[in-house]
């Protein structure tokens, strides 16, 4: 059977100081091509990431307005390798920030773009709340009406404050975001409300909620002002969960998924329906392996940044 790859792009919470830097002592062309997207983005961005990336700190990396274009361009110097050895995905899908290097592998955005756009929608994601106001929590155990029933039940007894679901993550996984005294209510009567458990995740705002909306409208003017064309390959969008191919739904995508949920398991639902039979988690860690093996255990996944043989992935 042939094998038909899908190329999937991590997000958040998969940085770590010397990403990277692995991948290139054991390949000597993926290097030189990680060395020449560093310095195309700290030329792009105007500071320099790529000793962030190389030496940290790790509290440093942990800024969003940093990690988010770090990830960028990890994730775009293995996917530049990849295509310069010919591998190349039947179809791509990114976790939030992902989409973005999603995007840029399949030429609807340039690399110079989307870094200086990340840099920005971090600093904005960043800014939209006020440090101590927002948070997240990982639902574990919980299907997602189980989450929405939640969310209803917490915001009875706290009106006015936002409770949501930001991310269907894999069977049994969603995570919430809002005020952080509604999430506090949410860890509580996770259980009771029939959750297996309820973890608060260390984040610095509440991602993918109303509560960020503003700050994806700010990014969205940004996007109105860039070039974006068709995508050269298929990208799954996090909001919809299907194939976007007008610039204009491209753009409403990129701004709505700031302040709305990530529905990765539909997208990687998706992509398997569209005929993947193999998945490359193409960037920092392996969280997206870890999901992926939850949502579809049958269907290998590589992660790229542990690779030792690329004949592995059966290309």
């Amino acid at each position: 059977m042939e094998t038909k790859l899908g190329f999937v792009f991590p997000g958040q919470g998969s940085q770590s100081v010397g990403m990277g830097f692995g991948l290139a002592t054991r390949f000597s062309d993926f290097e030189s091509i990680f060395l020449e997207t560093l310095r195309e983005a700290d030329a792009s961005i105007g500071f320099p990431l790529s000793q962030i990336l190389r030496e940290g700190p790790a509290e440093k990396l942990k800024e969003t307005d940093i990690t988010q274009p770090a990830l960028l361009t990890v994730s775009t110097a293995m996917s530049r390798w990849l295509k310069s050895k010919g591998i190349t995905p039947h179809v791509a899908l990114g976790h939030s920030l992902g989409e973005f290097s999603a995007l840029v592998f399949s030429e609807a955005l340039s690399f110079s773009q989307a870094v200086k756009l990340v840099h920005l929608r971090g600093r904005l994601m960043q800014e939209a709340v006020p440090s101590g106001v927002g948070g997240m929590a990982a639902l574990l155990g919980a299907t997602p009406e189980i989450a929405q029933n939640l969310c209803e039940k917490v915001k009875e007894s706290l009106p006015g404050k936002v409770l949501e679901p930001s991310a269907y993550n894999c069977p049994g996984q969603v995570v919430l975001s809002g005020h952080i005294v509604a999430i506090d209510c949410a860890v509580a009567r996770a259980k009771e409300l029939g959750a297996r458990a309820a973890t608060k995740l260390e984040v610095s705002g509440p991602f993918h909620c109303s509560l960020l909306k503003n700050a994806g409208a700010e990014l969205g003017k940004a996007l109105s002002e860039i070039d974006i064309t068709a995508p050269q390959t298929q990208v799954i969008a996090n909001t919809t969960a299907d194939i976007e191919h007008a610039a204009s739904d491209i753009r409403k995508n990129l701004e709505d998924q700031v302040s709305q949920a990530v529905r990765w398991e539909e997208s990687v639902k998706r992509a398997l329906s569209l005929g993947v039979t193999r998945f490359v988690e193409v960037g920092s860690g392996k969280v997206l392996t870890g999901l992926l093996k939850k949502i579809c255990p049958e269907t290998p996944c590589e992660s790229l940044d542990t690779i030792e043989d690329l004949k592995l992935l059966g290309a």
